[in-house]
């Protein structure tokens, strides 16, 4: 006598392998979005890295000298804050391999279309507004505001007056967000003269 298994055998078996299927299921999509979490928030952190060692990098070779704005006229400060259009400009050394190119180039940053770009032009007065190279940073950033130490006193503004127009502050704070936070950088450019001219 064949003993075979019962219809009710095989419908339970059916049952507990699609529970088994469903759990696996489930634990592989939760094991993906854990993933992809997982990466975006470590691609997150590389761009704040590479983003926050390229602006140290730019501010801490700050060159304190002057510089004209597009029209030729005297910029209101060797680094100056356009409020208006909530951007940080300054001269910067950039060593680069062309004899007939300056190493002191104007460099801004801006927020744009929630992304902080940097833009370099190509001398310290270009007279081109649009003739520079541009990097994006930062994606989705929101709430950017910078902020300017000047003896031990934080302002909104700079330069504050004629004197401090031949300076540049003692930091530099960058506060902004982020898809993954709130920040602030706190930078210190390192330079302790002001432009005699």
């Amino acid at each position: 006598m064949n003993k075979g298994f019962t219809l009710i055998e095989i419908l339970v078996s059916l049952v507990i392998l699609s529970l088994i299927g469903v759990i696996c299921s489930q634990i592989l999509t939760s094991a993906i979005e854990a993933e992809e979490l997982s990466s975006k928030k470590l691609n997150a952190v590389k761009e704040l890295s590479l983003s926050s060692s390229l602006v140290r990098r730019d501010l801490r070779q700050i060159i304190n000298v002057p510089s004209r704005n597009f029209y030729g006229d005297t910029m209101p400060g060797t680094f100056f804050y356009d409020q208006t259009s909530n951007t940080i400009i300054f001269n910067t050394s950039i060593k680069n391999l062309s004899l007939t190119t300056s190493n002191i180039n104007r460099v801004e940053y801006t927020a744009e279309d929630n992304t902080l770009i940097r833009k370099q032009y190509f001398s310290s007065s270009p007279y081109n507004q649009d003739d520079y190279t541009s990097s994006q940073l930062i994606q989705n950033i929101d709430n950017l505001s910078f902020s300017f130490m000047y003896e031990k006193n934080w302002h909104q503004r700079w330069p504050l007056d004629k004197a401090t127009s031949k300076k540049i502050p003692t930091l530099i704070r960058f506060d902004f967000s982020t898809e993954t936070g709130d920040y602030f950088w706190l930078i210190d450019p390192n330079i302790d003269y002001e432009y005699q001219g």
